[in-house]
């Protein structure tokens, strides 16, 4: 059964940090829900290599300019602007300004269990980690797996 969710400007949630990222899981991880709701906030040069996941997802930038990638071609999204991507298909996005800040939505509940259980991770030294966990929440990154002597 879905239920109304509020939540007070008082009580938003902490942020989870996803390999530099502060991500605000607003609604998520609930069945209840028909979609999920983040707010995203990186480092310039920022954000996640290629990869794909079986849920739709959509961002709207809504302060500076992200260079979003899908299936190979190349946009960049400013602030009022928004990119839809459909399930399976692979995309990255880089943050080009030190402002940059985008809603992101999903159509699924492990969208944001993943980024719950990818918190505090950090690029080297929890690579292993990180890909098990991607794999867990069925997110496929379209680098090496690091092998297992790291």
């Amino acid at each position: 059964m879905r239920t109304v969710h509020v939540i007070e400007s008082d009580k938003t949630p902490r942020p989870v940090n996803v390999v530099g990222e502060a991500i605000t899981i607003l609604a998520g991880g609930d069945l209840s829900k028909p979609f999920e709701v983040h707010i995203q906030q990186g480092v310039q040069g920022g954000g996640p290599p290629p990869h794909f996941h079986p849920w739709d997802e959509a961002f709207y930038v809504i302060d500076g300019q992200v260079e979003v990638t899908v299936d190979g071609q190349s946009n960049t999204v400013s602030s009022g602007g928004y990119v839809h991507i459909p399930a399976g298909t692979v995309h990255a996005y880089k943050n080009l300004s030190s402002t940059a800040k985008i809603i992101g939505v999903v159509s699924d509940p492990r969208g944001g269990q993943f980024f719950a259980a990818m918190d505090q991770l950090k690029v080297p030294e929890d690579l292993a980690r990180i890909f098990e966990v991607a794999e867990r929440y069925g997110v496929t990154f379209l680098v090496p797996k690091p092998s297992a002597a790291l």
